[in-house]
């Protein structure tokens, strides 16, 4: 019987930066499928690395690595990158695609020529702004290389000069990391997901009792939140998805969330690490082309072992 590690950051709810990390529900109910056909053990990957001896005592044959990370813009990589080092086969993105994903403004100007995105300014440091005082408003301000909408909230849509300077100061002092300063695109909320071997699904809907789908409403009022399957053609934007994941070379899987706007899709960011939770964006997407939990779970390790070994990612093949 083939050896599964299933890593993963456990959300506590204790400090900001757990909100990206998975819940005991999304952890068990992945085990859950699992161990059906594989010998699994679950490992925290704890903040000081412990679980390294862990992953090597047991030998897997697959990682299954949904870990986040706890800081900075590479977080994501880290683990992926470790894995590596070992020669551990894991399911999911490479460490390329990690790294690359989380950084919105990267990834949108390397697409820019084949997609629709809404134009983006990098802000890295105070002085920065005053640049950007002749922009069109109204924008949006958020993280450049964060995740769950972590520091955006109702004062992230800016209408002036003054406003977008307070909110760019604000989580510079705050976050200590770069800010994207972003056209905003006001319409509808939806997700695509592209997995290896199966090609693009989806979309899924999210409406929310917000403007956008904010750090609040993705934590103290993520139950008020409605995910669901949508129904029509969407040949179009599954393109584009196929488009992206050819683009940005892609490997094991990626949640891509957009905003329709008069019959146009904007790439809104590329989410190479994505949560499983039972009924999150990821999973309703796949219900959406017929694909239940079990199933999603199941293809995703199949495909991952029947490689043998991690494949890397060239990270952007262009034209």
């Amino acid at each position: 019987m083939k050896k599964i590690i299933l890593l993963f950051n456990l959300n506590r709810h204790q400090y900001e930066y757990e909100t990206e990390f998975d819940s005991e529900l999304t952890i068990d109910s992945i085990y859950n499928v699992l161990s059906k056909n594989y010998e699994v053990k679950k490992i925290e990957a704890d903040k000081y690395f412990k679980w390294i001896d862990k992953l090597n005592r047991y030998k897997p044959d697959l990682v299954f690595n949904i870990c986040e990370g706890y800081n900075g813009p590479a977080r994501e990589s880290v683990y992926g990158a470790i894995l590596e080092q070992f020669k551990y086969n894991y399911s999911g993105p490479d460490s390329t695609n990690l790294l690359m994903c989380h950084n919105k403004f990267l990834v949108k100007n390397l697409l820019k020529n084949y997609i629709d995105c809404p134009k983006g300014y990098s802000v890295c440091e105070k002085d920065d702004i005053d640049s950007l005082n002749n922009i069109q408003f109204p924008v949006i301000v958020k993280l450049n290389s964060e995740g769950s909408s972590m520091g955006m909230g109702e004062k992230s849509i800016v209408n002036s000069y003054s406003e977008l300077k307070k909110q760019v100061l604000f989580l510079l002092k705050k976050y200590e990391r770069n800010v994207l300063v972003e056209e905003y695109i006001e319409g509808q909320d939806l997700s695509m997901i592209y997995v290896e071997g199966i090609g693009a699904l989806g979309p899924c809907i999210v409406s929310c009792d917000s403007e956008f789908y904010d750090y609040e409403m993705k934590t103290v009022k993520d139950d008020t939140v409605d995910i669901k399957t949508a129904n029509g053609e969407f040949e179009s934007l599954k393109n584009i998805v196929l488009t992206i994941a050819k683009t940005l070379d892609i490997k094991g899987y990626a949640k891509i969330d957009f905003r329709k706007k008069d019959d146009k899709y904007y790439l809104i960011e590329v989410n190479s690490q994505v949560s499983f939770h039972p009924t999150g964006e990821f999973i309703t997407c796949a219900k959406t082309d017929g694909y239940l939990f079990d199933d999603i779970i199941n293809f995703i390790v199949e495909n991952a072992i029947k490689t043998g070994s991690k494949k890397n990612s060239i990270g952007y093949r262009g034209d």
